[in-house]
């Protein structure tokens, strides 16, 4: 008897209100990508001998690399870009589906944008929004992002598949990272909800106090701890917390330094993997917008106007805009769930994402001037996950490049954020 479970998760109200669109959806998940397909389900594709779905499942399902499968995709159905899953029938629902049910899909395909995280004490739930609905929702109101618990209805025989998780500290763990993480996370989180604050500066507000946490390595860990609960008494005091709008607004931002970084880092993107045609298409309006083919001094000035006359406003119009895109990212990443030595860069690479999306929003700004809207946002916040948090040796790259320049300290993220 297939026996099932329900738990109560942690998840982001918009949760909530999701279903997918299926065939309405602007830009399906099922093209473009390799769908990545665990060890069970394909051994159950092996046993299918309803044609002509049997057929297809032997043709279209390939076993992966040892390195592939080491990360979950014991096999896979890949695509090229633009090409669709050679599973979906004439009406652009799944075969798969349609045939054996629900519970025949891949965990990948079942769950998907779900993420299913372990923060140390609890299960949570986010959605990747890289899916054009996700976002749609994550981005709608302040309070889509307000925590609440949910019923997770699942089979006993296929618990939900964990994407991240941070371990759980024993009485013994001498890692002041790991020890604290949770609270780490509660900290970026609550400055990110606080209505004095921007996204960009409570990240970098953020990331002062990570660069003070940083600095305890090396330090035993009785003093460590200690010299944590100064840091944070210091740092979020009701009357330094009043003053780090105007602390972080003093910090120096050369803004050169920050446009060459960003559009180096896209342009690489661009050369190396092309991206999805939507994009594509955005990058397209980010080059009209920022007049690309010009001088460099002559772009970097539409850049700084675009900046002050069209992008600022418009975000203290719609402050949640991105600070739900960073609540989201420290949720389903489950930041930081490394150690002391990876704190610096898990919030860096945060940080880079964030400040690429900025980027090619101040890049459609010039290009729309007041007329840039909520939906720009959006899709600009599913591009950037679909293309950029999806590919796995392009951020890296990002991040050796940065690290090339000297730009990948937490003492720079003003640099790149502000």
């Amino acid at each position: 008897m297939n026996q099932s479970k329900t738990v109560n998760v942690l998840a982001p109200s918009y949760m909530q209100g999701f279903q997918c669109v299926g065939s309405a959806c602007v830009e399906t998940c099922c093209s473009s990508w390799h769908i990545a397909i665990d060890e069970p389900t394909y051994r159950k594709y092996q046993t299918i001998r309803i044609e002509p779905l049997a057929s297809q499942l032997r043709q279209h399902v390939q076993l992966s690399s040892e390195a592939a499968k080491a990360q979950g995709a014991y096999a896979s159905i890949p695509l090229a870009l633009g090409e669709s899953c050679p599973m979906l029938d004439e009406q652009q629902l799944c075969s798969i589906q349609t045939t054996l049910g629900a519970e025949a899909l891949s965990s990948t395909c079942s769950d998907f944008p779900r993420i299913y995280v372990h923060d140390g004490q609890r299960l949570a739930m986010a959605a990747s929004l890289s899916c054009p609905e996700a976002a749609r929702l994550a981005l709608a109101d302040e309070q889509a992002l307000d925590l609440v618990e949910l019923p997770l209805a699942f089979s006993a025989q296929r618990p939900p598949a964990l994407h991240r998780r941070r371990a759980s500290a024993g009485a013994q763990e001498q890692d002041l990272v790991r020890r604290h993480g949770g609270l780490l996370a509660s900290v970026i989180s609550a400055l990110l909800r606080l209505h004095s604050l921007s996204a960009e500066q409570a990240l970098v507000y953020g990331g002062l106090i990570l660069r003070r946490v940083a600095g305890l390595a090396g330090q035993e860990f009785g003093a460590a701890e200690a010299a944590l609960e100064q840091v944070l008494e210091q740092f979020l005091g009701p009357q330094t917390l009043q003053r780090a709008p105007e602390l972080v607004a003093g910090l120096s931002v050369p803004k050169g330094a920050q446009f060459s970084l960003l559009l180096a880092a896209s342009q690489r993107f661009m050369r190396d993997h092309g991206g999805r045609a939507s994009f594509r298409a955005l990058m397209d309006e980010v080059s009209k917008g920022l007049e690309l083919g010009q001088s460099p001094s002559h772009c970097l000035a539409r850049y700084e106007q675009a900046d002050q006359d069209y992008l600022r406003p418009f975000l203290a119009e719609h402050p949640h805009l991105l600070k739900n895109y960073a609540l989201n990212s420290v949720l389903s990443s489950v930041f930081p769930r490394e150690g002391m030595a990876e704190l610096p860069h898990e919030f860096m690479e945060l940080a880079v994402r964030l400040a690429l999306i900025r980027f090619y929003l101040v890049g459609l700004a010039a290009l729309r001037g007041p007329e840039l809207s909520v939906d720009d946002v959006r899709r600009t916040v599913y591009g950037v996950a679909r293309n950029i948090e999806h590919n796995r040796r392009f951020l890296p790259g990002v991040m050796q490049a940065l690290e090339a320049h000297g730009a990948l300290r937490l003492e720079v993220l003003a640099t790149l954020l502000l």
